[in-house]
């Protein structure tokens, strides 16, 4: 089966002149390419083309050395996998040698060795990424397709290419779900089963590793959908116990738009919003999370043991203030995107959009000069300047000098 007509149709120009400017080269050192894994997915599906993604079925080192003096290519690293990242033309391409794997145990790095087209093939994650184009200039077009991933493709599943492969690497069980959701496609029965078989499996995966997917689900449009499916099928679960899909802040996220970062610490505090506080260390070890990050875990459970304070209506504003500021912003709005109590959800809300911008008129300089003497007592007055200030007891510069004024006289 040829595709060219499709590959041209689905590559802007200076795409296809990368994939031709690296085809000479290796013509010549009698390296065959082939456009490999999602990059063929993306093509056959008409779904947008993010990445440029070649195998060579020889040695990717010496094409890349033939070509590195080249000014229009710029050669950024290599991996201890044989993987290449160039930038050629101003388009960044994913350069591998094909490559053969074993996996000593479950849930450990691969032993690689070089292989063909066919052995990189059979070591993909799922027939719908085990295909390649033929970039060769006599085969130009041709499509591989061992694994019957063009029938899957059409079908719309998601499908393992042999029983171990959730158990070789269960990060493929959370890559399953984010293919599922992303192309609107189903898991193939016998792969449903043996994800729900494989669970067990996930613990063998390193935190980085679970939270590199983690991250990645966080970074995709419908990352919702996914973790709700993950929800659903134990994987939360089986990553940690206490990890669930809090489904209304799901929702809410789901068309969410703009500042990324922003978005995944939300979806991070809405998986650990019914974790217990005794287990919150454990979610951070477990994920090996960052300080930001778990930051943002410790400071859910600060605020949300807390959060019955404010399903009074008449609360002051000043004790709102005082009982979130200083947590992590994000950590706010997470228990404000999760609250069952509309209340509550008011006034962190409350909180979030007003109450922590809110600031006295008179600063340290102002209060020495009505006659505060310098020291902890300036601090002191300025807090009880703001707490008015939050629960509308003065309004005004005279107003708050009004209140020093009685302060030194008592």
């Amino acid at each position: 089966m040829n595709v060219s007509d499709r590959l041209e149709q689905r590559l802007a120009s200076v795409r296809l002149s990368v994939l031709r400017e690296l085809s000479q080269p290796a013509t010549g050192l009698g390296i065959d390419l082939y456009l490999i894994g999602g990059s063929v997915r993306d093509v056959l599906a008409d779904a947008p083309l993010t990445d440029i993604d070649i195998m060579a079925s020889g040695s990717a080192e010496r094409l890349v050395e033939s070509i590195r003096g080249r000014g229009d290519v710029n050669v950024r690293k290599a991996s201890a996998f044989g993987t290449w990242s160039l930038t050629i033309q101003g388009v960044d391409v994913d350069l591998a040698t094909a490559r053969r794997e074993t996996y000593e145990r479950p849930g450990a790095l691969p032993t690689v060795i070089p292989g063909t087209v066919e052995d990189d093939l059979a070591r993909r994650d799922f027939s719908i990424n085990a295909m390649a184009i033929s970039l060769g200039e006599s085969s130009w077009g041709t499509l591989l397709d061992p694994h019957d991933g063009v029938t899957d493709l059409s079908r719309g599943v998601i499908r393992v290419l042999h029983d171990r492969s959730f158990e070789d690497d269960a990060t493929r069980i959370l890559r399953a779900i984010r293919y599922a959701c992303r192309l609107d496609f189903r898991l193939e029965s016998c792969t449903a089963t043996l994800l729900e078989r494989s669970l067990p499996y996930v613990h063998t995966i390193s935190p980085d590793r679970v939270r590199h997917e983690i991250e990645r689900i966080f970074q995709e449009p419908r990352a919702g959908d996914m973790i709700e499916m993950a929800g659903k099928l134990g994987v939360l679960a089986a990553i940690h116990p206490r990890l669930q899909a809090e489904q209304k802040t799901l929702r809410d996220l789901q068309t969410e738009t703009g500042d990324n970062a922003r978005r995944a610490h939300l979806l991070l505090g809405s998986m650990v919003q019914s974790v217990a506080d005794g287990d919150m260390e454990s979610v951070v070890e477990r994920l090996n999370l960052n300080s930001d990050w778990a930051r943002l875990v410790r400071d859910v459970a600060a605020v949300r043991g807390r959060l019955y304070e404010l399903e009074d209506e008449n609360v002051a504003r000043s004790r709102v203030y005082r009982m979130l500021h200083g947590h992590d912003l994000r950590a706010v709005e997470s228990c404000a995107l999760a609250a069952a109590h509309p209340k509550v959800a008011k006034w962190l809300r409350l909180y979030l959009d007003e109450l922590r911008h809110v600031r006295p008129l008179l600063d340290g300089d102002d209060l020495m000069a009505l006659g505060v003497r310098e020291g902890p007592e300036v601090g002191l007055l300025l807090t009880k300047l703001l707490d008015a200030r939050l629960d509308g007891l003065v309004e005004s510069v005279k107003d708050e000098e009004a209140m020093v004024r009685r302060a030194l006289r008592t």
